[in-house]
This record gives C-alpha cells, sequence and structure tokens, in this order.
C-alpha cells in the first residue's frame, strides 16, 4: 500500500514523519529480511517487512516491525495483539492497523519522528531517573557510582525514556554528565524534555536491559512486553520492597506494584542487602502461582566506600557543641520525629550538643513543624537540604555520632557512608541497618522504642571511651569500593553463570 502524506496526517509535520518512518524502518530491516530492499521509499519498505514477518513470524520478529513502525514500545496487549494480526489478517491488513497504532500515538502522546538505532548482543541500563534529575540519594548514588565503571569496562549502553515513557533513547549529554561528574549541589531541577528533538531511539536485540531504579510510571507494562517477546531480558538491581512490605510508610501509590510486574518477567535480581534480597526472594517465590518461572535472586552487597571528600564551606575548626548528625528524608520511616522528641529529653536534662538533619523533603510528617517549635526554645537543631557531597563528608567526619533510626530500609546509605567516614552510628537493631551495623562501630536500638534511643544518645554524648572504642571497631572494619561492588554486580546480573 502507499503511504502517503495524506495517511500519515497533518501536512505541516507529515514529510518529517515520513522521514523518520522511512529510517526506522530501514534500521529494522537487517533484522527481519534475508536482503535488505535497495528501495528506501517508506512505502515499499513498510509493505515489505509485513510481508517478511508474516511469512517467517516469530514473537521478536513482531516486536521489532511494531517498534519500527509505531515509533514506541509495546505495551503487553500491544505485543499479543500484534502477533495474532500477522498469524491470521493479509499484509494489507496488518500495515493498516499498524500505522492506525502509530497515528493514534501521534494524537495522544507524541509524534513519532524520532529515529531508532537498533544494538545487538549488548548491555543496556535503564537509569532515567537519575539521567534526568539532580536529586542525589540512595538509589540515584548507585547509579551515578556504578554505571560509569560499567560504561568503562564493559559494552554497555546508558538510556533514559522518550517523551511519555514511550521507547528507551540515548541519552543527551547533560544527562550523561549529570550521571558521570555529578558533583553539585542536589535538588529536583531536570533539564527541559529532550523529546523537544528528535532524539534517537535505541531498540535492543538479543540485549540485556538493566533496571537500576523503579520505572517510571507507564514503562513497566513496556518492560514486561519486552521482556516477554522481545528475545532481550531483564535484570533488576533489587534496593527494596517498602512500597508493598511497609505500606503505611510510604506515600499511598500504585506505581510499584505495577513495577513488579516486568520485575516478575526478570531473569536475575541483585539485592543491595541480605534484607533487600529476602524481600525480592519472597517476591520471587509467589510467581509459582502464575505459572512463571522465578528470577534467580542473590544478594550484592553495596559498597562501603567513604564520600569524597573535596572542598567543602562547612570545614571549620574545633567546634563549641558536639554535633549530632542526622542524614535522610524527611519523612515518617526515617523516624526523625522520634530523634526530635529524644534530643528534646536530653536538651532538658542539660546535655548540651547541636543537632543537625541534613536530607531532602518528606511526605507526610509533622517534622518542620516540630523543628521550628524547638528552634523557637532555643534548641541548637537544624535541617539542611541540597548540600553537596564534600560538605555532607565534612558533617559525617565533624560529627561525633550520627542517628539513622530508620523504620525501614533496603540498604540505609548513611549509616554505611557514617562509619566510612570514621564515625560511630546509631542505628536500628533489624533488617539492612543492623547487616551494616554488625562489622562493628555502631550501636544498635529498637527505633520504635524512645527510651532507648534517648539513652544511646546520653551514652555516646557523654562516654568518651565508647566513642573511642567504636571509633577502633570502624579502623578495623573491611572496606569495600564502588569498583568492588560494580565488579560484583556485573558478575551478578550479567555473566553467564551469574553466582
Amino acid at each position: 500500500m502507499r503511504v502517503t502524506d495524506a495517511a500519515i496526517g497533518d501536512p505541516r509535520t507529515a514529510p518529517v514523519v515520513r522521514d523518520a518512518l522511512a529510517q526506522r524502518l530501514g534500521a529494522a530491516a537487517p533484522f527481519l529480511m534475508e536482503q535488505s530492499p535497495a528501495d528506501p521509499d517508506p512505502a515499499y519498505l513498510l509493505d515489505a517487512l509485513v510481508d517478511a514477518v508474516r511469512r517467517g513470524p516469530s514473537a521478536q520478529r513482531v516486536w521489532l516491525l511494531f517498534v519500527a513502525v509505531t515509533g514506541r514500545f509495546p505495551t503487553s496487549d500491544d505485543a499479543a495483539e500484534a502477533i495474532r494480526r500477522v498469524e491470521l489478517e493479509s499484509t494489507t491488513d496488518i500495515t493498516l492497523w499498524l500505522l492506525d497504532v502509530a497515528l493514534e500515538s501521534r494524537h495522544n502522546v507524541v509524534i513519532p519522528v524520532h529515529p531508532m538505532r537498533v544494538v545487538t548482543d549488548t548491555v543496556l541500563a535503564d537509569i532515567d531517573h537519575t539521567a534526568r534529575y539532580e536529586l542525589h540519594t540512595g538509589i540515584q548514588q548507585v547509579v551515578r557510582r556504578t554505571v560509569p565503571i560499567w560504561v568503562r569496562d564493559h559494552d554497555v549502553v546508558p538510556v533514559a525514556w522518550s517523551q511519555g515513557y514511550q521507547a528507551l533513547r540515548a541519552l543527551t549529554p547533560a544527562e550523561w554528565r549529570r550521571v558521570e561528574n555529578f558533583t553539585d549541589a542536589v535538588g529536583s531541577a531536570a533539564d527541559p524534555d529532550p523529546a523537544d528533538d528528535p532524539v534517537e531511539l535505541v531498540v535492543p536485540w538479543n540485549c540485556t536491559i538493566a533496571l537500576f531504579e523503579v520505572s517510571p510510571p507507564g514503562t513497566p507494562d513496556r518492560l514486561a512486553a519486552l521482556a516477554q517477546y522481545s528475545g532481550s531480558e531483564l535484570v533488576v538491581v533489587g534496593h527494596d520492597c517498602i512500597p508493598v512490605v511497609s505500606g503505611d510508610l510510604v506515600p499511598l501509590s500504585d506505581h510499584f506494584p505495577h513495577f513488579l510486574s516486568a520485575v516478575k518477567y526478570a531473569r536475575r535480581i541483585a539485592g543491595v542487602s541480605v534484607s533487600a534480597t529476602a524481600e525480592f526472594r519472597g517476591f520471587a517465590d509467589t510467581l509459582a502461582t502464575q505459572g512463571l518461572p522465578a528470577p534467580q535472586v542473590n544478594e550484592c552487597q553495596l559498597a562501603t566506600e567513604p564520600l569524597p571528600a573535596g572542598r567543602s564551606a562547612g570545614a571549620s575548626g574545633p567546634r563549641a557543641l558536639p554535633l549530632v548528625l542526622s542524614v535522610g528524608s524527611f519523612e515518617p520511616r526515617k523516624n526523625g520525629l522520634a530523634v526530635l522528641h529524644c534530643a528534646e529529653r536530653l536538651w532538658r536534662d542539660g546535655l548540651r550538643f547541636e543537632l543537625r538533619f541534613i536530607g531532602g523533603s518528606g511526605w507526610g510528617t509533622r517534622f518542620p513543624a516540630e523543628l521550628a517549635a524547638l528552634q523557637a526554645k532555643g534548641r541548637a537543631v537544624s535541617a539542611q537540604q541540597g548540600v553537596d557531597e564534600a560538605t555532607l563528608a565534612q558533617a559525617y567526619r565533624t560529627a561525633r555520632f550520627t542517628v539513622f533510626a530508620s523504620l525501614h530500609e533496603g540498604y540505609g546509605l548513611p549509616a554505611a557512608e557514617s562509619l566510612a567516614a570514621g564515625t560511630p552510628v546509631l542505628t536500628s537493631n533489624f533488617g539492612s541497618t543492623l547487616e551494616t551495623a554488625q562489622p562493628g562501630g555502631a550501636v544498635t536500638v529498637d527505633p520504635r522504642d524512645d527510651d532507648a534511643i534517648t539513652e544511646a544518645m546520653r551514652r555516646l554524648l557523654t562516654d568518651d571511651a565508647l566513642i573511642d572504642r567504636l571509633r577502633a571497631e570502624i579502623a578495623r572494619r573491611p572496606v569495600r569500593t564502588w569498583a568492588d561492588y560494580a565488579r560484583e554486580l556485573w558478575a551478578t546480573l550479567i555473566e553467564p553463570d551469574g553466582r
């Protein structure tokens, strides 16, 4: 059939859409036809590719054909319908349906003007959120410490998602700088949507897609279809299952269960701690009830390397008051209200110290109001947001001890960072934080017991011998670098035999 400008919509943009379609069809042709056609006209290419797939159907070939025509990855329903149509319908009917789907995509979400590149037998690292935003909490730190090492040492393509979260795309130079050379203060700013330009789609063929983050809304069903139909595989860095295990401690959202709908088709999962690994193994064990093979789930502990010191405006000489530091977002799960309450008890008992919180804004908490009330009383308490790594590293080194009394963590980087900086930590006596504490340098308590937190803080503020003993234990702790983690993560997720 003829692909005219009128057939693909608005005459002002039709030539651009037509040229992009021709490019994508040409990129797919070597994988769908024994011999690429000499005629680059999209009408001829489209008919030839549909006919070739119809005569030699497979889920993988249908998946790639769908992407080439529509400029987006199919959902599970899209892929299933496309496979059924290829099995039963004529070349013309299949072509018309694919163009209808492409035009629907155009009017509802995005004009499919992106060129595409098919990559084969390589690893794609999905790092959308870290590439787009300047947030630098635990997951983003894992991405920024690990993915550049993978890119340096292996054949790895870092990717994000196109406008409307329709398909994987190459990173912009600014996005890759945000991953590879992130040193600025953290915030929430992002680049203008790069999909305003015809960014290049990256389409996997017999590849592995490594999910380093919880994938963006709208993408899990496309990832699930990719794992089921495209011939490529998913592997996952398993940070935690907190949104389903401790739903009372996080904002109400149905996104994480949707993310798990893609994870259930993964081949391997690498938990960042023993606790996170147990959570994902529990999830994997449920998949037999759906007739699905369970992903291979193994532990791959994060690094314990100290933050780079750099230069910091926060550097100072001897302190008038001992500093107690608490790092983490100001949300209920981090238990900041309990730390404020216990600190006030100690101030009322006459102890003199400074309490400083460093983190990001939280949800559903009275923390800002309680903090302001203590400040109004003249208490030595403050909160900082958006600090750079050098300032954070200086705060860790300056503190007498840190408090990380979280109620549920997948790993809990602030506790590990404190210990790596040589500073004792008061942390929770279960889960991943207990794992971090066990090699020494930490005092553990039940984070739900205000009396226990108060008395542990009192001891750490008044007992110099305890501080000295904890610092000596820290000096004997083994050091695990980010290079160690990156190497082991690659072996766990990518190497043929895994771990």
